[in-house]
């Protein structure tokens, strides 16, 4: 998945970002909206008036999961 750091307050640090889905505010400007990987609380980071993309969607990362696991005959199935 993708690696977008943002500000965890209850750390007081940037930590990365699990999950990431753009958010479009009121005013127009575009988010990431996101949990954080070390206490799990809401992470919001704005990232300006363009869209972002995220490089990998949910979908391929569970597949991705699943594809890459290795069966008891030591293959990669």
């Amino acid at each position: 998945m993708s690696k977008i750091e943002a500000y965890d307050i209850k750390v007081r640090k940037k930590v990365l970002m699990k999950n990431p889905q753009p958010y479009k505010m009121k005013n127009g400007s575009w988010a990431l909206k996101g949990t954080s990987t070390e206490t799990g609380i809401n992470l919001f980071k704005i990232v300006g008036r363009q869209k972002p993309t995220i490089s990998q969607s949910r979908f391929e990362a569970i597949k991705d999961l699943f594809t890459s696991r290795q069966c008891e005959c030591d293959k990669i199935c």
